[in-house]
Order: C-alpha cells, then structure tokens, then sequence
C-alpha cells in the first residue's frame, strides 16, 4: 500500500486587515496512505475569522478544481484566545472547518476569495516515498533509490575495489563449482530499464557505469546472460512504462535465454510460447503507484496460464527467502531447474515452469545457499540479480535459513501454501522448505 508525504507552504500570513485565518491539517511532512486519499480524500482542517464586513468564502484549488470549503464549525477556543473574549454565544464563533477532499492532482492550494478576488494562502503536494524521474512519452525511471541508479546510469557512482574484488571472487567461485558438480550454471543479470529504453531516459549513459565495468571481468568460460540488446530490438515492448520491471514479454524471452544458455538446444527450441494469449490491462507498477494521483498504462497480461496453476509450495515469505516450488508434468524438458533470483524472476516463473518440469525459486538475488542446492539436487542452476543490484557483489555462501530466522523474529511470516495431490515428485523439496520454516 502506497504512503505519501504531505509537502505545504504558507503563501501570504493575511491579505486583508481583520481577516486571520490558520491551517490545522494538512501539516509538512504529514504521512498518509493511498487508500485513504483514493476513499475519503485529504483533511482540510482549520478556521477563518472575518472580522469585516466583507463577504469572504474559501475554497481549494487542485488543477482546474475549484473546491468551496463550508466555514461553519465552532471553534471557541479561537474566540476565546484570539478575541479574549467569551466564546458562548458569540457571533463568529462557527469559523472552523473540515472537510475531506478528493484531490485530482498532487498539488493543491488553499486561497480565499474576497470581492471576486482570490488570493492564495497556502500551497502544497502529495509526493512518493521515493522521488520518481519521468522521461519522454511519459515513461517513469527511478530517482533517489537507495542504488542511486541515476548516479550508476551516468557514471557518477562507479563500481568500487572492493565492489569489483567480490565480483571476482563469486564469479571464479561459481565457475569453478558448475565445473567440480558438473551442473551447468548460467548468471542472468536483468538490465535496467534505463539502458534499454535509453531514447525515453533524461540522463546519458556512461561506460563508467558499474555494469559495464563488471562486463570486462565476466569469465569467458562461464554462461553469461545480459539480454540488454536483445530486449531492446525484441518486437514487443519489453519493460513496462509505469515499472522497473521487464513486462511479461521481455520475461519470456529471458526465460528462452536461460533455457538456451544451460542446455545445447537453440533459442528456436525453447519458441513455445507462440499460442499465448495477452489481454491489455492499465497498471500503475511499482513507480506509477509512487505518484499521485497513481499514473497507469496498459501492460499485456497473460490470459491462458499462470504458474499459480503449477505451485506445489509456496512459503510466502516477503521479498528475501520467498521459496515458490512447481511441477509441471507436460514441461518441455523433464529437468530441474533452481532459480536463485530476484524481483525480476516472477514474471519469468510463467515460463520457466512450462520449460523445466520441476522449478524451484528462491529468492535471495543470486546469493547461492549450498544447503538449498544439495537437498534441491537441480539439474540446472540459474543465478538471476539486476543490473541496479551489482554495485554490490552477491554472495556465493547465503542462508536462506538466516533470512526466514530473521523474518519469523519480526513476526511477518504466513502460513504457507502447500498442494500435496499428484506431485509426490517434488513432495521432498517441499517437505525440506516446510521444515525451514519451523527454525
């Protein structure tokens, strides 16, 4: 659920001798939510004292709106220490307001009107946690993330010493163990959205940035997967306009990478998506909802299969230590495949499991827990991190026990989601998973 901060101004203390007036709410830096702004609207609270005999009205503009606000609330605590006079009975006493409106736009003004005159009081705006870069056409970038991907994309933070020495070790670490296991083992590392729609971002890309220096030290002999020019030349968009996220078919086609990279097949053999159905639908995403009011466009959106459909265990847990376990009997390939991945791994799930009948995702952003591998016993192993992540190097000893220990201490853990009929197959990963979670 979106939480917005309240920026506000005072313009003018008071235009007209024997008017005051003041504001209670919205205050700077008041937290509200989404929902409650969409529902019920902003709290405007405060009073107007007119001492005059001018016929004064208030009211709040927000974009073309203009919206009259109803001063008829008692307030005699305003009566009694602005007046010094006793508030019972007294004429001005209902100057108070509140009122809950429904903004349009993020920014709003609240000003009187004094003789068809309206002179502006107070300004203010609805901001996102995160501030949010809108490039051409509307396309939203991230702005102050905590990866800095402005300063990442231009050059401006560079991948450090120690930053590139890590890389270094768990890129010989995971070279070498794909070797000694004899398990093929391929890295994916999702690009940013800045970089393949780079004709929409405001900044120029630089080839100081942390991900191309991390390309010079990528070893020639591991399977090595940065679909940047690939999801920029693919014939359907393939990252989404209000999202840092790749859409559902720049997925598919990473999916298609990785089944490739892992296997001796060519990409054409893994081209079975052809029959896939896609109905648009608006969506805000994880930037658009970051605005306000919410800015949406239209995303293709799957319509004959969902991975759901395939889930034998899922113990969702947020973000880091997610386990989502599926089997698929009619898969392409009667393989298992572990998928160390991250954010950008979900959507891939609608593929990978049509690809590989069993399909185990764990979400630690390519940090590789040994533990997982020996009980999993994969097939294949598909490390996945994003470009905005490699300014720091992942680590190839996790514990995605670590994580849920942590999570269970802050008492955000859920029930898990376990389906036992028909896949006895996979029914010992998911008791594995099952007895992690009773650390």
């Amino acid at each position: 659920m979106a939480v917005y901060l309240v920026k506000t101004e005072k313009v003018i203390k008071s235009p007209i001798e024997g008017i005051r007036w003041h504001l209670d709410s919205p205050c700077n830096d008041d937290s509200v939510e989404g929902e409650e702004l969409s529902r019920k609207g902003l709290t405007f609270q405060g009073w107007l004292l007119n001492e005059t005999e001018l016929p004064v009205s208030l009211v709040v503009l927000s974009g073309d709106d203009v919206i009259p606000v109803v001063v008829n609330r008692s307030r005699p605590d305003v009566i009694f220490q602005l007046l010094k006079k006793d508030p019972e009975n007294h004429h001005l006493c209902c100057c108070g307001f509140s009122e809950k409106i429904k903004l349009k736009h993020a920014k709003f003004s609240v000003g009187m009107i004094v003789d068809g005159i309206f002179t502006e009081l107070f300004v203010g705006s609805i901001n996102g946690k995160f501030k949010i870069l809108e490039g051409k056409n509307n396309w939203l970038f991230l702005d102050n993330d905590s990866n800095k991907s402005v300063e990442q994309h231009t050059g401006k933070l560079k991948l450090s010493r120690t930053a590139k020495a890590g890389w270094k070790r768990y890129l010989s670490s995971v070279s070498s163990y794909s070797s000694s296991s004899n398990i093929p083992i391929c890295l994916l590392v999702a690009p940013s959205k800045e970089q393949v729609y780079s004709t929409y971002y405001p900044h120029k890309f630089s080839k100081n940035a942390p991900i191309c220096k991390l390309l010079e030290i990528i070893p020639k002999d591991l399977k090595f997967i940065f679909p940047a020019n690939e999801l920029k030349n693919s014939e359907d968009r393939s990252f989404r306009v209000c999202d840092t996220h790749w859409t559902l078919h720049g997925a598919r086609l990473a999916s298609q990478l990785v089944a490739s990279k892992l296997s001796t097949e060519s990409l054409d053999y893994f081209d079975v998506f052809r029959q896939d159905e896609y109905r648009g639908r608006k969506s805000c995403g994880d930037l658009g909802s970051k605005l306000y009011p919410t800015r949406k466009h239209c995303e293709d959106n799957l319509v004959n299969y969902s991975y759901r459909k395939s889930v034998v265990f899922d113990n969702k847990v947020e973000n880091f230590g997610r386990v989502i376990v599926t089997r698929n009997g009619d898969a392409v390939m009667d393989k298992t495949l572990l998928l160390f991945g991250s954010s950008s791994s979900y959507t891939m799930l609608h593929f990978m499991c049509r690809l590989y009948s069993t399909l185990v995702f764990v979400h630690t952003a390519g940090n590789v827990d040994h533990q997982v591998v020996g009980e999993v016993e994969p097939d294949y192993i598909c490390l996945q991190t994003n470009a905005r992540f490699v300014v720091k190097a992942p680590s190839f000893n996790d514990s995605v026990r670590n994580y849920i220990i942590q999570k269970k201490k802050a008492g955000i853990l859920e029930p898990p989601l376990v389906m036992n009929s028909k896949h006895e197959e996979s029914m010992h990963i998911v008791n594995y998973f099952l007895e992690m979670l009773k650390v």
